[in-house]
């Protein structure tokens, strides 16, 4: 990703698997607080940037299981 780009919820968002409930509930808890309504009406999307760790350990867990690149079982 470079630098310019801000990171995107996936289509799966806000789905959370038992699997993935540690780094479900660290990146919701953080979009939750910086997503708070502030006036600001680009809340959401520089509550995604502010999270985007945590959204990536989300997306890297999420996708083992589920979409195309989900590993078979």
């Amino acid at each position: 990703m470079s630098s310019l780009e801000e990171p995107l919820l996936p289509p799966y968002f806000p789905l959370k698997l038992r699997k993935c409930a540690d780094v479900a509930d660290t990146f919701f808890s953080c979009y939750e607080r910086a997503s708070l309504p502030n006036g600001d009406k680009d809340v959401a999307r520089k509550a995604v940037t502010e999270c985007s760790e945590q959204l990536a350990a989300y997306k890297k867990c999420m996708e083992k299981f589920v979409g195309p690149r989900a590993e078979r079982r």
